[in-house]
């Protein structure tokens, strides 16, 4: 038996979605490649900072599942902080200072 046609919100994911979601699914979601060259340096002093600290790590500790826990804590490290240069402001999110 097919299964049943899915709703509209599966194929429109803005559908009963109110405008502050709308612009936070977008910000979330697409891509944001690097507006200028200052962004583009801004990724690559936060890819190189990471990847000291991991080449560290896998100097530095032992091979056990708490050293693979700090490496998947760095990849984490390393996407979240290319999506915070990357991504545009939160609407009514805080901002650095204040």
């Amino acid at each position: 038996m097919a299964p049943e046609p899915t709703s509209h919100a599966d194929d429109d994911p803005y559908a009963s979605l109110d405008e502050r979601q709308r612009y936070e699914l977008d910000r979330r979601c697409d891509h944001h490649p690097p507006k200028d060259l200052a962004t583009a340096e801004a990724h690559g002093r936060w890819r190189a900072a990471i990847k000291v600290t991991m080449a560290e790590a896998m100097r530095s500790l032992p091979p056990c599942r708490e050293t693979s826990m700090v490496l998947t804590a760095l990849d984490d490290a390393l996407m979240y902080g290319n999506a915070a240069i990357a991504r545009p402001p939160m609407v009514n999110g805080r901002r650095p200072g204040h």
